[in-house]
Parts: C-alpha cells; sequence; structure tokens
C-alpha cells in the first residue's frame, strides 16, 4: 500500500471511533509520522476533536508527530542512568546539535528521543545511536560519537 496519500488511506475506513488507530498506523507506516494536516483530515473524516486525536496519539506512543531525523539517539533514563549522568549526556546533546528531547532537529539530521531502560543498568549510562548501544559513554564520547556518525 505504498504511495498513497494521507486522504486515500483515511478514506479507506469506516467512519467510525473503531477506525482512529488503524487509521493513524497506515499513515505513520506510510509517512513516518502523523502531520497536523492528517490529524485535521481525520477529525473531519471521523468526527473527532482534533484535540482527542492529539491526546490519542500521545497515549499510543509509537506515532510520532514530526518526521524523524536521518539518525535516531535514544538516551537511556532508568535509574542507574540517571544517577550516572544521562540527564547531562541528554543536555549536552540538545546544545550541541540543537534539538530537544523528543524532537527532530531543523535540518533533519538527528532525532533524539528518551526510553526508560535498555536492560544494562550494569553498564550506566547508557545511549542507543540508529540501534547500537553505546555504554559507560560521557557526554563528551557521545557527542563525537553522533558527529562520526553525522558526517
Amino acid at each position: 500500500m505504498k504511495n498513497m496519500t494521507s486522504k486515500e488511506i483515511i478514506e479507506m475506513y469506516k467512519k467510525s471511533r473503531d477506525s482512529l488507530s488503524p487509521i493513524l498506523d497506515e499513515i505513520q507506516e506510510e509517512n513516518g509520522f502523523i502531520s497536523s494536516n492528517d490529524i485535521t483530515e481525520i477529525s473531519n473524516y471521523l468526527d473527532i476533536p482534533e484535540k482527542e486525536i492529539i491526546l490519542f496519539i500521545k497515549y499510543k506512543k509509537n506515532i510520532k508527530l514530526e518526521k524523524q531525523g536521518e539518525n535516531l539517539v535514544i538516551v537511556c533514563k532508568g535509574p542507574n542512568c540517571l544517577k550516572k549522568g544521562s540527564l547531562e549526556i541528554i543536555k549536552e546533546i540538545e546544545n550541541k546539535f540543537n534539538v530537544k528531547e523528543g524532537h527532530t532537529s531543523n535540518d533533519g539530521k538527528l532525532t533524539l528521543e528518551t526510553q526508560i531502560c535498555f536492560k544494562k543498568c550494569g553498564f550506566a549510562p547508557n545511549v542507543q545511536i540508529n540501534g547500537r548501544i553505546y555504554s559507560h559513554c560521557t557526554k563528551e564520547e557521545i557527542v563525537k560519537t553522533i558527529r562520526n556518525v553525522i558526517n
């Protein structure tokens, strides 16, 4: 079902509240995120208030409201990682790459997300870059690694 517009995807479904979740999943699969225009179209089609759709999206967690960057950085915020400096790592990434937690940089090169635990607590702090986990890392090492990956 590739190369369909969001409107075409939406109109494949019945005009029912039960269609909300599969519509969101299909559009996410097709576009990688749900745009504000998508939310408006879904709202109009299903007669569900936009605010309600946004709350549902936040609840689902796997749905993105902006396009993901070329590179995905996920910093662990589990208890051990927090004790060992993961918040400092997040702040350093935000400062060096002009990106906020949960968002994508303006140049589209980097998305910064967090996760509660990678289940590697003995190796804290942990940061995942494009699927590879880096452990016992300092903020300087992570910034250097991200720069190497991006360039």
